[in-house]
């Protein structure tokens, strides 16, 4: 423990520390200016410890995510010298008081609450406080507390390269490769109806040629029709084009795609094709509906070279 000038010396400097932290937690960085854009932003979801070397240029992404590790520190390096307290109690209360912090940040509109931030940040602090547990006795005088920051920068460059090692791991390991494309009529259907024509012939939309390659939705299809295909969590993307062919006078359509419930709506007409692709990963069924804003008996829109995009390794 720090006794007597060192006390009130490490107290003074980790206060006016606490303050500067402070002000850059809710003031700095022009964070005033977000309070009026009245976004409450937040991320529960743990994506990872976001800490690596700084390889190449050093970014601006890359300094944040450091200064999130490096600024907590002190507290672990210098409370315990403070406050006798054992690890796992300075673990809880160090955790307590960053949520606390995030929180404030998000409820203020001062910034955001991120569980990525708090757990680099917890990160920081338990470096710091293992720093100051491997000096030895000598830790109260100038030379321990030098020691202390040596420790501390060498614990901290092991740490960094050991979550850069376990990111890369990761991300190899949930690495999902695209395999073979499929046409979607060769697809089983799950409920509804909807029809294909078997032998594509190109068409015109908005004075340009289309040449459909894989397959092109019947005109014989009924001017409102829906059709459900099962998935089951086999394909990465699914990409197709949409439009009203040009010899389909003042036709319009309304085109919705849903995965999972998640609804893509559009309104296609007569004076351009549309292209578009989704991200289908893990997806159990895909729905196609069709509706046309007039009273044709038949579909006005036609849709082409609709294809999915398997998993390789599935």
């Amino acid at each position: 423990m720090l006794i007597g000038k060192a006390r009130t010396a490490t107290i003074i400097a980790l206060t006016a520390y606490t303050a500067l932290m402070l002000y850059f937690l809710y003031f700095g960085f022009e964070r005033i200016n977000s309070v009026h854009d009245g976004a409450n932003r937040y991320n529960l979801i743990p994506d990872g410890i976001r800490l690596s070397l700084p390889t190449g240029n050093v970014t601006w992404f890359w300094f944040y995510n450091f200064a999130n590790f490096a600024a907590f520190l002190p507290y672990g390096m210098f409370v315990p010298r403070l406050v006798s307290v054992r690890f796992l109690r300075f673990l809880g209360l160090f955790l307590v008081t960053i949520s606390i912090l995030e929180a404030l940040q998000w409820a203020t509109g001062l910034g955001s609450f991120d569980i990525d931030d708090i757990l680099t940040n917890v990160l920081g602090g338990v470096v710091g406080y293992m720093a100051q547990r491997w000096v030895p006795r000598t830790k109260d005088t100038l030379k321990g507390i030098g020691m202390i920051f040596a420790a501390a920068a060498l614990f901290s460059l092991g740490t960094i390269i050991a979550v850069q090692g376990i990111n890369h791991w990761i991300a190899k390991a949930t690495s999902v490769e695209a395999g073979r494309e499929v046409g979607i009529d060769s697809l089983p259907v799950k409920e509804g109806l909807i029809s294909w024509d078997p032998s594509p012939a190109g068409f015109e939309v908005g004075g340009h040629e289309m040449e459909p390659q894989v397959n092109l939705l019947s005109r014989e299809n009924p001017g409102s029709t829906s059709v459900t295909y099962a998935l089951d969590g086999k394909y990465l993307t699914f990409t197709g084009n949409m439009g009203v062919p040009d010899d389909i006078p003042q036709g319009e359509s309304t085109v919705v795609i849903a995965v999972d419930g998640e609804v893509s709506e559009s309104t296609v007409s007569s004076e351009n094709a549309s292209y578009f692709e989704m991200d289908v990963y893990g997806a159990k069924e895909l729905t196609i509906a069709i509706r046309n804003e007039n009273d044709k008996p038949n579909t006005n829109v036609v849709l082409w070279d609709m294809i999915l995009t398997e998993i390789k390794n599935r």
